[in-house]
């Protein structure tokens, strides 16, 4: 009988051990998606290196803020249509979209993404020395 105690605390530290390690790489596991969504709705990052593809897209005026960020992740100017709404909320773009067809490159960062969908596209200057 003495060895079936023995076996039997032996069985449960293992299983108390297993519980405790699992536990362990479950909080690590939520805190590394954690780091990796708030790291991705501030890092402001391009879908893809430049030049980038030039993409049409349309918007409609019926189209929710959700269908948007859908539309641009299918068609690969964002990574994430989730992040980027949360983006468009951080960042007070979400009511200024306007509807409209946009050329969007995949190598614009999501904020300029925005300001051209919102009509704040700023001039460049790159011609103009003075």
């Amino acid at each position: 009988m003495n060895v079936q105690k023995v076996m039997l605390s032996v069985g449960l530290f293992l299983l108390r051990t297993s519980i405790v390690v699992l536990v362990i790489v479950g909080i690590y596991k939520l805190g590394e998606y954690a780091y990796n969504c708030g790291y991705s709705i501030v890092a402001d990052m391009a879908a893809e290196p430049e030049p980038g593809r030039d993409l049409k897209v349309t918007l409609t005026s019926d189209m929710s803020v959700k269908e948007t960020a859908q539309l641009l992740e299918r068609r690969g100017l964002v990574h994430s249509a989730d992040i980027f709404q949360i983006q468009l909320k951080i960042n007070k773009y979400e009511d200024s979209l306007k509807p409209g067809e946009y050329i969007l490159n995949t190598s614009m960062t999501p904020k300029e993404l925005m300001k051209v969908m919102a009509g704040e596209v700023e001039e460049e200057d790159e011609d103009k020395e003075e």
